[in-house]
């Protein structure tokens, strides 16, 4: 029984990593891999972006991962790949347990820099434990909430997993514990700590993300990097923040909004008519980011 369900467990993986059309996946996903799940609980396995990671079959987000051989958020992976060069900065703000960071430093190519921010404490274990993993030397982590402001806040999690919906704000129905986390700006940590300005910031932080760039706004009036922002209304909204304000507040540095859909990226007029939770935002008045979303493209229905 053991080896069949090994053996099946395989087919399975094999079909959804590599069968060319994604009709029907879903259906054999979540019908066969309740049964077929290996009997441990953490697994290693190799990535289709050329990385591995210690992977939790308890998580919901990590299982799918195991089995797909990829991150459920491919449009955003497949975006990033495109328009990092070599010799670039990547900022991971809210890392979790690391699979953009590694993302990005497997696009670098050993050149360039990683900085990555989680301040759960078994997620941080954990992006540590998934960096050794792997032979990249140019990340560098900071057990740090990033906020506007220095100081210490409580951390809203689920106890002893490696939760992606840690939060400052509020707590869920799946939060079940808390931990005292630091806080920093990103304008006021990194000079002090000698780092170089991002070419390209991502930022997950469940419902922070405002208050993230409040706390950027030289990195991003100097540095100029392209943005990627979560902006979930639900965790905004826990915060007291919503979609608007983030739009005006990179407005006023000229970025404008593009989303994917269907395996394409489209401007956003309206941030709060899109659908998806991710938004990359570009500067059409910057010259590296006219070239780098020309990769894409971006498409501007008007």
């Amino acid at each position: 029984m053991n080896w069949f369900s090994s053996t099946s467990r395989d087919i399975l993986r094999w079909y959804l990593r590599k069968f060319p059309l994604r009709d029907g996946k879903t259906f054999f996903y979540q019908r066969l891999s309740p049964r077929l799940a290996p009997p441990e609980r953490f697994v290693t396995a190799a990535l289709d972006a050329g990385f591995g990671m210690k992977l939790d079959l308890r998580d919901a987000v990590q299982r799918r991962m195991y089995y797909y051989g990829d991150y459920d958020e491919r449009y955003e992976a497949k975006m990033i790949r495109r328009v990092l060069d070599k010799g670039e900065i990547f900022w991971d703000i809210g890392a979790n347990i690391g699979y953009f960071s590694l993302l990005a430093a497997a696009t670098l190519q050993h050149t360039g820099q990683v900085i990555a921010f989680e301040p759960g404490q078994v997620a941080y274990a954990r992006l540590l434990d998934n960096i050794g993993l792997n032979p990249f030397s140019n990340i560098a982590t900071f057990n740090l909430a990033v906020t506007d402001r220095e100081g210490e806040a409580p951390l809203h999690l689920a106890a002893e997993t490696a939760d992606g919906c840690a939060s400052l704000y509020g707590a869920g129905p799946e939060v079940t514990a808390q931990e005292i986390c630091r806080t920093v700006s990103l304008d006021g940590f990194a000079p002090s700590h000698g780092l170089p300005g991002p070419d390209f910031i991502k930022i997950d932080v469940e419902g922070a993300e405002l208050f993230v760039l409040r706390g950027a706004r030289e990195m991003l009036a100097v540095s100029r990097p392209l943005v990627l922002v979560e902006m979930k209304a639900e965790t905004l909204a826990a915060s007291g923040t919503d979609k608007h304000e983030i739009q005006e507040l990179l407005a006023g540095y000229g970025y404008v909004a593009s989303f994917p859909y269907r395996r394409k990226w489209y401007r956003a007029r309206d941030v709060n008519a899109v659908k998806s939770r991710n938004l990359l935002w570009f500067d059409p008045a910057v010259r590296a980011h006219r070239e780098k979303t020309a990769r894409l493209p971006i498409i501007d229905l008007k």
